[in-house]
């Protein structure tokens, strides 16, 4: 699998987040997005085929069994329901888990009690960890994380990072943060400078 992204450019209400961009992925590569408000979030959604590029290609090579790719994704936004627990969240992002297996992939960030309260009472930390939980359990082509490690520690960061790069295989992982350090610990990754 691969997606190649030719001379891309993205304009929001005039302004143009990306100017002639060329980026690609592959399968079983592991990418970071690095910069401060230059359109990461945006070249991220049109890797997913969330959105369209104004200007510049995207090409999808290789042999699919489907039309198309399917991305986990964490937005840098948060996309929990705050009124369920983190068990509900796991459950909805993949349905064929049973309890064990939610309790399961949720104890390595959380314990059983906490999995139980409503995502409106976790901390800022345990609700990325969550997003990354209901990420990493899907059936996806490639893995899509956008500024995942906000507010973790060092030491939290690396953990989730762990977890990550156990739970992806060798599917393609993209990264976007503003911050370098926080991905340059993953084996082989290729950096893209926005």
């Amino acid at each position: 699998m691969t997606i190649d992204l030719e001379n891309i450019t993205k304009e929001y209400h005039g302004e143009k987040v990306l100017e002639n961009v060329n980026a690609s992925i592959e399968w079983g590569k592991c990418y970071g997005f690095v910069g401060s408000h230059c359109g990461k979030s945006a070249l991220l959604k049109i890797f997913m085929g969330i959105e369209k590029p104004d200007e510049g290609q995207v090409h999808l090579m290789g042999d699919y069994k489907y039309p198309t790719l399917h991305s986990a994704y964490v937005s840098q936004h948060g996309q929990l329901n705050e009124k369920k627990s983190a068990i509900w969240n796991v459950k909805k992002a993949y349905k064929r888990f049973g309890s064990k297996g939610v309790i399961d992939a949720l104890s390595h960030f959380l314990p059983e009690d906490r999995m139980k309260l409503s995502v409106a009472e976790l901390t800022q930390v345990e609700k990325r960890q969550v997003e990354l939980v209901c990420a990493c359990v899907t059936a996806a082509d490639f893995f899509v994380f956008d500024e995942p490690f906000a507010g973790m520690s060092d030491a939290e960061r690396q953990y989730a990072l762990e977890y990550i790069l156990e739970v992806r295989g060798s599917r393609p992982l993209l990264i976007a943060t503003e911050h370098e350090e926080e991905i340059q610990g993953i084996p082989g990754i290729k950096i893209y400078h926005l």
